[in-house]
């Protein structure tokens, strides 16, 4: 690979689990997310440590972790979309905790190329990707995010399909990491006022 092929990286790549904030915080916020190849991973990151200040702490898991969701006051709760879908593991998270979740300010994202689709058609369908999850836990806020994907990490056919689906979703031909850090920042200040509340 020459310098030309390495794509721009906005955000990390990867499946970060932290905390962020002292122990006295007033407020404590879950982030919780499932990603398959890491760019939702970068994308809850950059939620969490927007939503962290002098009276909110942040922990930052995936959804496969041993997580006992009744210690916080809050939760956001992602995942790529795979298919029209979240991927199992965070609908799964939510079924398991969907009593907890109706208790408390709960807010969902979602990751995927469609999101850069612009028309009212688009915007509907995307719009339609969580409406299952929606009837289990009504969320404070959604964001959906545009993603990252590398299909010359793919061969064959699959290569084929992920440059074909890239250049369907407007975002030519060539992959790369199309997340928008400003963007996911502010929606996660907007939202902030929403968790604490």
């Amino acid at each position: 690979m020459n310098q030309e092929d390495k794509p721009d990286i906005l955000l990390p790549i990867g499946f970060p689990e932290i905390m962020l904030g002292g122990n006295t915080m007033k407020k404590k916020i879950l982030v919780a997310y499932a990603s398959a190849d890491g760019s939702t991973g970068g994308v809850a990151e950059t939620i969490s440590k927007a939503l962290v200040d002098t009276n909110t702490m942040v922990d930052l898991h995936r959804v496969q972790s041993a997580i006992n969701i009744e210690k916080y006051d809050a939760v956001v709760l992602g995942s790529a979309i795979h298919g029209g879908k979240w991927l199992p593991e965070a609908t799964e998270f939510l079924k398991n905790n969907k009593d907890q979740l109706s208790k408390i300010p709960t807010a969902f994202f979602l990751v995927g190329l469609m999101v850069n689709k612009k028309s009212l058609d688009d915007i509907k369908l995307v719009d339609q990707y969580l409406a299952n999850e929606r009837m289990l836990v009504k969320p404070v806020a959604e964001g959906h995010f545009v993603g990252a994907l590398f299909p010359s990490k793919y061969s064959g056919i699959t290569g084929f399909g992920m440059h074909f689906f890239i250049a369907y979703c407007g975002l030519g031909l060539r992959g790369g990491d199309f997340r928008n850090p400003d963007v996911i920042r502010a929606w996660a200040e907007d939202i902030h006022p929403l968790l604490i509340k």
